[in-house]
């Protein structure tokens, strides 16, 4: 799985990236002040999917309800990160190994059952499941092939792989790619290129739209940056498919996909590593790092009212925001290192309840859409 490694590092290299990089001055954020304890709200009703890291290095997946009932293991893996929902949640995506020696596309089912890994065309070529259009009808992967690295990319197909096909090989300079997003008429494809350390980042890169053709390919970060992928998503396409936002520095970036430079949107002082819009269009989450903690932040797409729904406070650290599918909560890593767990905040900064009871670092999770 050497390909699929390139893109993910651990929490703790993050951290020490997110220290290194410098910050730009700006005003002092609003916080919201968050609730020591559970309000006493219903919790909205859903299901997670999400890695829990065993002292042994293997990666342990489960799904769970969002009152933190019910938790169902799915598969154990090492080295791989590589768990998401399909469109409708009806599936789990990732990977899983062939009798060829190479990893291919698997789905399972929420409850662990139908495990099924599709066969695929290309015997050489391994295949991991990135975005997906919001109707599910088109996948993007990221493809590794040891055999002939020609077959190296990004790919795209049907959920049974019967149309598979290369939108374009890795280009000078790339080590990997990660797709982010699908534009909802299947036509564009946001995703990380991969270039390699810069600093204390061990996989700093680029984010590039290109036509799902393979034409048309362009740079979205200012040249002669780099932003960093450090396991949660660093680009985030507008439900839309018009604009994408992502972390740069000390910034929330959004651009038009159409063309037009890329703008910073937030002006706070800390690294931004994670980013993600919100179903509705309404808001950008964000974590950014500053004063020793991970805190949340929202802000308009148009940069108006950004602020922090979560203290900046060692002991209510709080990182990788995730929205649920009505885009009135986000699920949540609160709790620094390996000693976090599962929670629910609402916009407001209220934390309604608690989805998982085993400290970890939850590296990996998302709410069922």
């Amino acid at each position: 799985m050497t390909r699929r490694q390139l893109a993910i590092v651990p929490l703790a290299l993050a951290l020490a990236a997110c220290s290194a990089v410098p910050a730009s001055p700006g005003g002092s954020p609003s916080v919201a002040p968050s609730a020591a304890t559970p309000a006493q709200v219903p919790v909205p009703a859903g299901r997670v999917l999400f890695m829990r890291n065993g002292t042994d290095g293997v990666e342990h997946y489960f799904t769970i309800k969002t009152d933190g009932t019910d938790e169902i293991a799915l598969f154990d893996a090492e080295g791989c990160s590589c768990a998401r929902w399909s469109a409708d949640g009806s599936l789990v995506l990732t990977l899983a190994a062939t009798d060829h020696g190479t990893y291919s596309f698997k789905t399972i089912r929420p409850d662990g059952t139908d495990a099924v890994v599709v066969p695929n065309p290309i015997e050489t070529l391994n295949l991991a499941p990135g975005a997906s259009s919001a109707d599910g009808r088109l996948i993007a992967f990221n493809g590794w092939d040891e055999t002939d690295p020609a077959n190296t990319g990004l790919w795209v197909a049907s959920p049974d792989l019967t149309d598979l096909r290369m939108v374009m090989p890795l280009q000078e300079g790339m080590l990997t790619v990660e797709p982010f997003g699908v534009t909802p008429d299947g036509s564009q494809i946001v995703f990380f290129a991969d270039t390699g350390p810069q600093g204390e980042t061990s996989h700093a890169g680029d984010v590039y739209v290109v036509n799902a053709d393979g034409t048309s390919l362009r740079q979205l970060n200012p040249a002669g940056t780099k932003t960093g992928f450090i396991g949660p998503a660093v680009l985030s396409l507008s439900p839309d498919g018009r604009q994408a936002a992502f972390g740069l520095g000390d910034a929330v970036w959004v651009v038009d996909l159409a063309g037009g430079e890329a703008r910073p949107i937030t002006y706070q002082a800390g690294f931004v590593w994670a980013v993600t819009w919100s179903p509705s269009g309404d808001w950008i989450a964000y974590t950014r790092q500053h004063a020793g903690t991970s805190v949340i932040g929202l802000v308009r797409p148009d940069g108006t009212d950004d602020h922090e729904i979560t203290a900046n406070d060692a002991t209510d650290e709080a990182a990788m925001p995730m929205w649920s599918p009505e885009g009135t909560h986000l699920l949540v890593r609160r709790g620094g290192g390996e000693d976090g767990d599962l929670w629910i905040v609402d916009l407001e900064g209220t934390w309604v309840g608690q989805v998982t009871h085993e400290p970890s670092d939850y590296s990996l999770f998302s709410w069922a859409p």
